[in-house]
């Protein structure tokens, strides 16, 4: 299988992505959905849309919050200039039936840490977006392929995450459930190609 195209946002602390009312802020600390999304039109597509371009556009399209990214704004004006379709979802299944039929990708929101049931957030301590590009099978059936953008050697071992991913190159690998399990009431952005 071809190495997917990953970018990770702490890389990118010398990009600029401002919040809205304080004028702070770059990728490193609040890139996960725009670098979601370079990796989405980058894989899906194989059009280049570095960081760089992706912070510039959330930034002019409105879509940068006081924390992080309004992904429900970014995903429509991602879908327009890219000629995708997208609809979200809270519900986990409608986004494993679509990666497991093949139709396109998925950036789900993890929620993170939650200290009322004592859940360890796998992907993040907090909210963040992260990237499924497929379902797989066969031996793996029931897992994802995810590329998270925060992702550097150790993320995975901390206790209460090791053990629940599989690292392929940059790709972790995952049961669909442990995504779930970090996406309670949070959404998930299907993308797909019209089609035609």
């Amino acid at each position: 299988m071809k190495e997917p195209v990953f970018y990770c946002q702490l890389d990118y602390a010398h990009i600029p992505f401002p919040a809205p009312e304080s004028g702070f802020g770059n990728l490193a600390n609040n890139g996960c959905g725009p670098l979601s999304v370079s990796m989405l039109v980058e894989n899906m597509l194989g059009i280049p849309f570095p960081p760089e371009d992706a912070a510039r556009f959330f930034l002019a399209s409105g879509a940068r919050a006081p924390v992080g990214t309004n992904l429900y704004i970014a995903s429509e004006a991602v879908a327009e200039r890219f000629g995708l379709r997208v609809t979200n979802t809270e519900d986990p299944a409608e986004a494993y039936d679509f990666l497991a039929r093949g139709r396109g990708m998925v950036i789900a929101n993890t929620y993170g840490d939650r200290p009322e049931d004592g859940y360890i957030g796998v992907f993040s301590d907090g909210g963040h977006y992260i990237l499924l590009t497929e379902a797989l099978f066969g031996a793996d059936a029931g897992k994802v392929r995810v590329l998270d953008p925060m992702y550097r050697p150790g993320r995975f071992d901390k206790p209460g995450r090791a053990g629940k991913v599989r690292m392929e190159g940059q790709a972790a690998v995952a049961d669909f459930s442990v995504v779930a399990s970090d996406c309670v009431r949070r959404p998930f952005f299907l993308f797909e190609k019209p089609e035609g």
